[in-house]
Order: C-alpha cells, then sequence, then structure tokens
C-alpha cells in the first residue's frame, strides 16, 4: 500500500544548511503563462510545501511573477546570471532583488557554465566570481551557486572554487552519468546538489515516474518546471507519496532509458564546431527551448539562422565520431528540422 505523507520530506542543501522540500519550483515555463495564471501556479506550490523556488535572469517574467506572488512568505529563492564580468554580473544582482521583491537571495549562481572558457572568464581577476564575492559581503545575497551543461567543467569548478555551495546540472533517467561521477565529488565537499531537467525537457512519456526515480538518487532537491496549477500538484503528489520505486516502475523506467538514451542530446557540445558551420547544439536544444519556453523565445535566440544552418549539413559523420554518447545527430538534426516545420511560428525558417 502506499504510503501519503502530508508534509513534503526535506533535505539539507549541502553546506549552506538550508533545509528545503525535495521537490522544488523549476521556474522557466511561467513566463510563457499569462501574469494570473503564473503567479497562481507559484503559490499553489508554496501552499503545497514547495519552499525551493529557482529562476533566472535570463526567464524574461519568471523572477518577477515569482517575487510578487510570495512576497511577504517564507521561502528560499536560486537565481542566476549568464554574466561573466564582476560589473555586469553585481548589476543583474540588484535586478535580482528588484524583481524578486527581496533584501537578500538565498542563493545566486552562475548560469551556464558549460565550457572551461566561460569557466576562466567567471574565475578571472574582475570575473562573476569576484562580482559575486562583493554582492555576499554586502549582504545581497547568501551562498554562490554554478549551474551547467557539461560535468567535466562542473567538476573542475567544483575542484577550483571552494566559494561554489551547490552544482545544478541535468539530472535524470538518461542523463544520469554524473552519479558516478560529479555527484561523489559534490558529497565529498558537502555540496548541494539541484537537479534540474528531471522529466528531460519534457521528453519522458511517464513524467511522475521520472520525478520518482529522481527523488531515489543522493541530490538535494529536483526542479521539474511547472507550468500550471496542475503541474504542480501532480509532480507535489510524487513527493507525498512512498519514493521507493518497485519492481515494475524500475523495468518501466528502464524502458523509458532504451528508448530515449540515444536519442537525447545531452548539450556538452563536443560534437561542435562542425566544419561546415551547422549549429548543432542550438539545433538540438531549440527542441527543448521551443516546448518549455515557446516558439517566441527560440525566435530571440536566433531561430532563423540556427534552423537555416541545417541546411548545410552533409553528414560527413564528424560529429558523430566526437559524440561521447554515440548519437545519430544527423538523423536528429532531420528530426529536430521536421518538429520546426510542425510549428507555425517557425515553420516559414525551417523550409529557407
Amino acid at each position: 500500500m502506499t504510503r501519503v505523507g502530508t508534509r513534503l520530506p526535506r533535505r539539507r542543501l549541502g553546506k549552506t544548511d538550508l533545509m528545503v522540500a525535495v521537490i522544488g519550483f523549476g521556474g522557466i515555463p511561467i513566463q510563457r503563462a499569462a501574469k494570473e495564471e503564473a503567479i497562481a501556479t507559484v503559490q499553489r506550490a508554496h501552499d503545497l510545501g514547495v519552499n525551493f523556488f529557482d529562476t533566472a535572469r535570463g526567464y524574461t517574467t519568471s523572477e518577477a511573477h515569482i517575487g510578487e506572488a510570495l512576497e511577504g512568505r517564507d521561502y528560499i529563492v536560486a537565481t542566476k546570471s549568464g554574466e561573466r564580468e564582476a560589473s555586469t554580473i553585481q548589476r543583474d544582482v540588484d535586478r535580482s532583488l528588484a524583481s524578486l521583491r527581496r533584501e537578500q537571495i538565498d542563493l545566486y549562481q552562475f548560469h551556464g557554465a558549460n565550457d572551461d572558457e566561460q569557466l576562466d572568464r567567471i574565475l578571472a581577476r574582475g570575473g562573476a566570481l569576484e562580482g559575486l564575492l562583493r554582492a555576499r559581503e554586502e549582504g545581497k545575497i547568501a551562498h554562490i551557486g554554478i549551474t551547467g551543461h557539461r560535468r567535466e567543467t562542473l567538476i573542475r569548478a567544483v575542484r577550483e572554487c571552494e566559494e561554489i555551495t551547490t552544482v545544478q546540472v541535468p539530472f535524470n533517467l538518461v542523463e544520469n552519468e554524473i552519479v558516478h561521477t560529479l555527484v561523489p565529488l559534490c558529497s565529498e565537499r558537502d555540496l548541494g546538489v539541484i537537479a534540474m531537467k528531471p522529466v528531460g525537457g519534457g521528453n519522458f512519456t511517464n513524467a511522475s515516474l521520472a520525478i520518482k526515480w529522481c527523488l531515489t538518487q543522493p541530490i538535494s532537491v529536483a526542479i521539474p518546471g511547472m507550468a500550471s496549477v496542475s503541474e504542480v500538484e501532480e509532480d507535489v503528489a510524487v513527493a507525498l507519496a512512498d519514493i521507493e520505486l518497485s519492481s515494475t516502475e524500475r523495468d518501466q523506467c528502464e524502458r523509458m532509458k532504451l528508448e530515449l538514451d540515444r536519442r537525447t542530446c545531452r548539450r556538452c557540445r563536443y560534437c561542435e564546431p562542425c566544419p561546415n558551420e551547422v549549429a548543432i547544439g542550438m539545433l538540438l536544444h531549440g527542441v527543448s527551448i521551443v516546448r518549455r519556453m515557446g516558439a517566441a523565445r527560440f525566435k530571440e535566440w536566433g531561430a532563423e539562422g540556427i534552423i537555416a544552418s541545417a541546411a548545410r549539413c552533409q553528414e560527413c559523420g564528424e560529429c558523430t565520431a566526437k559524440c561521447p554518447y554515440d548519437l545519430p545527430i544527423s538523423e536528429l538534426i532531420r528530426d529536430a528540422v521536421a518538429y520546426y516545420e510542425s510549428i507555425p511560428e517557425l515553420r516559414s525558417r525551417a523550409n529557407a
């Protein structure tokens, strides 16, 4: 019989000592919603016991919606900036404080540190780390974290930057390689692990089971994107029930993994650069952007040029040879273009 709790279990977020509900709120999808719906979604999550809310400067209206929805309430907020210089990330901290209506942000993260060049800029003299250390000294932020998609870069960041207290990284049934690499290192250094994309950017056929699997792993908190009150209720229900996987559920998880293992881009960018200047990473990642943020957001990121670059693919196989996951990249590019052709706002660009 399934045990159902009345309060979300909490886990310690590494050496921050913050106690966070095992299900957090991923703040990407609410930027697509009308303001009233977004605020209702955020408030429903908080009412059900979610106390960790993740957003970003780059998520357009997300910070502002969370700030308005939770003003005066007790909650833990994490936001982030892609700025790499001290002065510009300090400016973003001030903007985040204003949008979130907070005097202090619990966790401020370097957003999308996806290669060594970006990490070098963050850690350099006058870089973003220097800016966040100053913001912390001024009491504007409490803790510093990092997010990214390439585990090797995140491992290096953990080893070289003792100021980092949390690592936010994709972690799900398919993208699970970090369980034997990055996760043990974070445990050794007492860092919180924030699992983003627990449902693979919406690719898994059984989202609830995918979240349940994630909660059985040695992470601090999983942050599925929540776009509506119904999604909040479904995700919270997973954590309120017994999260131990049955043998049947383990079999179902394995089937989902097998279905997607060689169809899922890990966004590590080892396949690039392409000799024919195909924007491989963004072509594949754009599908997830459209699903989670909408076609308008992808257009802001240069969808026209990205999609048009697919026509230059010669299927030479160089990208596949460099891919550590042995993905059929040329085939995935064709699938991505077909998907864009199904989206009215992108169709003319896909056919260009």
